[in-house]
């Protein structure tokens, strides 16, 4: 068994990622012990699947690197460790939990090379490995002192992050990410993401959130709340960080979670509803929208931000979607007679309409109301066209109508405000407004004239 001796910043213990989703992200490990696993309330995690809430524990104590596992599936050296032991390392000794493989060793260390990511329990490497109770009795009755509320957040090892978070309490720091191991600019972008990690406190826009550099810029992903991330945006410009924020919603959501979150995401866009959950990860949304556009740009939020969202039905009320209703609505005479406006709160209609075109109106109007009241107010502003009561109608060979007045009127002439006289028959008379023809019925039934006469 080979000892570590730890004699100064330079003897310092790291922790390197040596396969998997994280390959190459690392933290130094000061004496004491780190619980690793997917839990919020854990030391150490990383994005593996076959990561468990507090899976292992590692502990490190007078130049002696240990480890127990708490859960199924730690490998060393191609077998599975017992759980009940602490295990004594030898330092770069590979690990493998699922699919990553980490070591642990002196700083500057040369680490063994996975050249791929290997499946959960490929891994077949020698390692002298110590196990009983004199290993067990280093720790037995010690006090972990790195422990849940001593830091702010749970450290991760990001794709390509490295931070430095310091606890003056408890004398700890961990220096998390993917950074080469000699790689010149570890130092300023660890100073970038400590300035970064301290924002996102004080601004309290995220729970969890992760950070990693990406050619030299700052990449930030946590679950922020619609708007926030201009705030973060604004603070990071402040301190002169360029950084890219993202959100990061997590991998399953129970129903309420993702009841909520849809709400939130709509919510940020204009539109005031409600969600209806239609099966697994499928969703109606009822509501009312400000625009078309604004729907579309929620929609590809949603499908954006929440995992494992599949069919969304999308029956939110909007103006331009109430024009097309009433449009697909009417007849083509009635659309002939009506001009639709689509106004930021709702719809305008206004025409000319006969009383049987009025009486087809109110039909389409009855219909808009069922789908889209109280969501889309609809204002209307009509002018009837009424044919006022003629005293006398000849349907000669040239027709013509008396009015009350006793004017004669025939084809050509122009009636009033309603139009020009195109047409003159039993039932009526048909006059041109605008350039739609009209047929205007008697008010009541007029005295027909077998002859001409004059007014």
């Amino acid at each position: 068994m080979e000892y570590v001796t730890l004699a100064g910043d330079e003897a310092k213990l790291t922790l390197r990622v040596l396969s998997g989703p994280n390959r190459g992200a690392e933290t130094s490990l000061e004496e004491g012990g780190w619980l690793i696993g997917s839990s919020a309330t854990d030391d150490l995690t990383f994005a593996d699947p076959e990561l468990a809430a507090s899976h292992l524990r590692i502990a490190v104590e007078a130049g002696r690197i240990q480890i127990i596992a708490l859960a199924p599936g730690v490998r060393i050296g191609g077998k599975d460790l017992t759980s009940d032991n602490w295990t004594e390392l030898d330092p770069l000794t590979p690990i493998q939990v699922g699919r990553t493989i980490f070591g642990i060793g002196p700083a500057g260390s040369s680490f063994p090379e996975f050249d791929s990511v290997v499946e959960s329990g490929d891994l077949d490497t020698s390692a002298c490995l110590v196990t009983g109770a004199e290993a067990a009795s280093a720790f037995v009755g010690r006090k972990i002192y790195l422990m849940v509320g001593s830091i702010p957040r749970r450290l991760r090892l990001g794709a390509v992050a490295c931070a430095l978070l310091f606890t003056p309490a408890v004398g700890v720091w961990a220096a998390l990410g993917r950074v080469p191991p000699s790689a010149p600019e570890a130092a300023p972008a660890a100073e970038r993401m400590r300035i970064a990690r301290d924002i996102i406190r004080d601004l309290k826009v995220a729970r969890n959130f992760n950070i990693t550099v990406v050619d030299d810029k700052l990449v930030i992903e946590g679950d922020l709340r619609p708007g926030d991330d201009s705030e973060l945006k604004a603070a990071l410009r402040n301190a002169g960080l360029e950084a890219e924020v993202l959100f990061k919603r997590p991998a399953t959501l129970s129903d309420s979670q993702l009841v909520d979150l849809v709400k939130t995401v709509i919510s940020g866009f204009g539109i005031e509803g409600s969600v209806r959950l239609n099966g697994a990860g499928e969703i109606t949304l009822t509501g009312h929208g400000p625009s078309d556009a604004k729907v579309a740009a929620a929609l590809h939020r949603l499908r954006q931000d929440i995992p494992g969202l599949g069919e969304v039905e999308d029956a939110i009320a909007t103006p331009e979607r109430a024009r097309v209703f009433l449009e697909t609505a009417m007849t083509a005479q009635l659309r002939r007679s009506i001009r639709i406006l689509t106004k930021p709160d709702g719809v305008f209609v206004s025409g000319k309409l006969t009383p049987i075109a009025f009486e087809a109106w109110q039909n389409v109007a009855s219909r808009f109301q069922e789908k889209f009241a109280p969501y889309i107010p609809l204002e209307t502003q009509f002018t009837p066209v009424i044919l006022p009561a003629p005293r006398g109608v000849h349907l000669g060979r040239t027709p013509f109508i008396v009015v009350e007045n006793g004017t004669r009127l025939k084809i050509g002439d122009s009636l009033e405000s309603l139009g020009q006289i195109v047409a003159i028959d039993r039932g009526g008379i048909s006059v041109r407004i605008g350039a739609d023809e009209v047929h205007v019925p008697y008010p009541s039934k007029p005295r027909w004239i077998a002859e001409e006469e004059k007014g």
